[in-house]
Order: structure tokens, then C-alpha cells, then sequence
């Protein structure tokens, strides 16, 4: 009975606090006129493809924004064969940010992610690609909460 009222309770309470999450209302604040890339790769037409659904929405503060981005592959552990056994995939982002062609921000966002060797490689090369997208996706994050704040 008393896990009935705590659960009640909770959902009472959740309801109550009109939760609602940063960017589910159509008021963004900002619009990205134009995205200049520095160094052309596969991270960064998947940053401008995230981003263009910003892009000329005349809202608010008008942003034009460079971007680049560097990705390095790094060999953490070998064994004592000399065989690699633990990589780190480290990419960076510079974000320059521009309004009325002057410059009002200038980021550096480095994401990183460590993991282990497979004797699989195809499946390796499957495991680094998620982890590229998923670091690049929580870049993409980084850089609309610092267009949002600014």
C-alpha cells in the first residue's frame, strides 16, 4: 500500500511541474544564416546536415558559424606481443561564431571515447563508426545549447 501512494505520489508530482524540454518549443531564439567549413570530411557535412534545420529561420539573434572538425585515432594499450589492444577516438570541433561579422564566440569541443580491441574486424570497424556517430551527435548537442545561450 505504501508503494501505491510513493508512485502516486510521484506521478502527482512529476505532472505538477510542468517538465518540458529545452528545445520542444517552436521558439528557438536564433538562426544560423550561414555554415562556412574549414576542413570538408564526412563529421563535418554530417554537423551541417544536422544543423541546416536551423538555418534561415529569421528568428531572434542571426548567426553565422565556422566549423571545424579533426578527428584522431590513437593507439592506448598494446600487449606484450606489440599487438594493439585498447584505441581512443578523440574528435574536436572549433566553433567560431559570428554575428554582424564580428566574431562572439570561439569554442574548442573535444569529445573522446576509449575502447578495446576485437579480433573481428568487421566488426570493429562497425563499433567505430557508431562511436563517431554518437560523439559527433553529442557535439552537434554542444553546439546548439552554445548558440541557445549565447
Amino acid at each position: 500500500m505504501k508503494k501505491f501512494f510513493k508512485i502516486l505520489f510521484f506521478f502527482t508530482a512529476l505532472t505538477a511541474c510542468n517538465y518540458e524540454p529545452i528545445f520542444s518549443s517552436k521558439e528557438i531564439g536564433f538562426s544560423i544564416s550561414s555554415i562556412k567549413v574549414v576542413n570538408e570530411n564526412n563529421l563535418t557535412r554530417q554537423i551541417k546536415r544536422s544543423l541546416k534545420e536551423f538555418q534561415n529561420l529569421n528568428e531572434g539573434k542571426i548567426y553565422n558559424i565556422e566549423i571545424s572538425v579533426q578527428k584522431i585515432d590513437e593507439i592506448t594499450a598494446k600487449d606484450s606481443k606489440g599487438n594493439s589492444k585498447s584505441f581512443e577516438t578523440k574528435i574536436i570541433c572549433n566553433l567560431m561564431v559570428y554575428k554582424n561579422k564580428r566574431l562572439v564566440k570561439s569554442k574548442k569541443i573535444i569529445e573522446n571515447f576509449k575502447y578495446n580491441n576485437n579480433s573481428d574486424k568487421f566488426k570493429l570497424r562497425k563499433y567505430k563508426s557508431n562511436i563517431e556517430n554518437n560523439l559527433i551527435n553529442r557535439i552537434i548537442e554542444k553546439i546548439i545549447l552554445e548558440l541557445y545561450s549565447l
